[in-house]
């Protein structure tokens, strides 16, 4: 006997039957989401790339600044520890007042080493710093304290073709003082050093011009050229 299903049936059945086909991506969806991923892997190389050079260049930056910031701080440091005189007049004359003469002792040789020099307001400078030219360079010649052992220490900045230099002598504490002999480049690059005296009433003056006249100030200017710019950096410091 043929049974024949109804119309509602055949539609019941046809509901659930399992759907076996799948509809996925065409060629052109792929390439385009290929593209799409391309492009964003090449702005992220991008972005990454400037961040490395950016963290590089700071880097560069740091330690040039380093640099200037060290000789601007060493030339202020020898230029602060420099004899004055005022210590070696000081025990000249206790020493008379107790003995009747020079003290030969420990004390009167440390101040005699810095001492080479008269404490005179002739001069422009204190007799622990002295401004002098050789070979068109300015030598900068400093008598300065040592900062721990109490003796005395000749330093020298001059400037060479590779740049700005300080020559420092074995500290002692009787004179004479040991030439600097010994150098460190500080500075590379650096082109010019100039030295001014600030003297009251009158201004900036030259300092390998005769003066009658104690300066307060001493102006250390450096030049260098850095990335073909020329830099200019300037230190003043106040004189005893």
């Amino acid at each position: 006997m043929r049974t024949h299903a109804t119309p509602i049936a055949r539609r019941s059945c046809q509901r659930l039957a399992p759907r076996t086909r799948q509809q996925g991506f065409t060629l052109i969806e792929v390439l385009i989401a290929i593209a799409l991923m391309a492009l964003v892997s090449l702005m992220s190389w991008k972005g990454l790339e400037r961040v490395s050079a950016a963290r590089e260049w700071l880097g560069d930056q740091a330690v040039d600044q380093a640099i200037v910031l060290r000789t601007l701080g060493q030339i202020e440091r020898d230029l602060n520890r420099a004899y004055s005189g005022v210590a070696a007049e000081d025990t000249t004359t206790e020493s008379r007042g107790v003995s009747g003469g020079t003290s030969e002792g420990s004390t009167g040789g440390t101040t005699g080493a810095a001492g080479n020099a008269d404490d005179d307001d002739s001069t422009l400078f204190p007799p622990g710093i002295s401004v002098t030219q050789s070979a068109g360079a300015v030598l900068l010649d400093i008598t300065r304290a040592t900062p721990d052992s109490g003796l005395w220490q000749r330093v020298t900045w001059r400037l060479r073709p590779d740049g700005l230099w300080r020559y420092s002598g074995a500290p002692a504490a009787n004179y004479p003082l040991p030439e600097p002999t010994e150098g460190i480049l500080i500075m590379p690059d650096c082109t010019s050093l100039q030295v001014r005296a600030w003297v009251f009433g009158q201004g900036w003056r030259d300092p390998l011009r005769p003066a009658t006249t104690r300066a307060s100030g001493l102006e250390v200017v450096m030049e260098r050229r850095h990335n073909s710019q020329l830099e200019r950096y300037t230190r003043v410091v106040i004189l005893p």
